[in-house]
């Protein structure tokens, strides 16, 4: 699926998103029989084995349980755009039970807690042969208000 400002998900069915959208959420899904739920969107439950799974939407944030920062290019598939820079990689823990794991928008280690709290946004992975943006998910820590 390509959008009006040519922008292209990394992956279908893994996120929902528009746009200059705001609130993009993770598409789960959720056992209807043992009430696990997983991430991404699965048809069949790993945990009681029944085939009775239920698309959700998972929860914008989470709290940080894991990270660590990834320090050398990954070889192919993987893509970046420009130079290589070292990223950060967490697990992210969301309210549905599941844990993420995600690209993080902060490098700096001193700037990830575990147990802060994180929200997920929607950014630029890499730009495609035809010259599109694709699009993944990420997760950022949430900014404190301030006053």
């Amino acid at each position: 699926m390509v959008n009006a400002e040519g922008l292209v998900p990394v992956k279908e069915g893994l996120f929902t998103w528009t746009v200059n959208s705001d609130s993009p959420k993770l598409i789960g899904s959720r056992c209807s029989e043992c009430q696990e739920v997983v991430f991404p969107a699965n048809n069949f439950c790993q945990n009681c084995a029944n085939n009775t799974m239920k698309e959700i939407l998972l929860s914008r944030r989470g709290k940080l349980v894991s990270f660590t920062i990834q320090r050398f290019q990954p070889p192919p598939p993987y893509k970046f755009s420009g130079e290589f820079k070292p990223y950060g990689v967490g697990m992210i823990e969301l309210p549905e039970g599941v844990i993420v794991t995600s690209i993080l928008t902060e490098s700096n280690p001193d700037k990830l807690k575990i147990g802060m709290d994180m929200e997920l946004l929607l950014d630029k992975f890499y730009e495609n042969e035809e010259g599109k943006q694709v699009v993944s998910y990420k997760f950022r820590p949430v900014q404190k208000d301030v006053g």
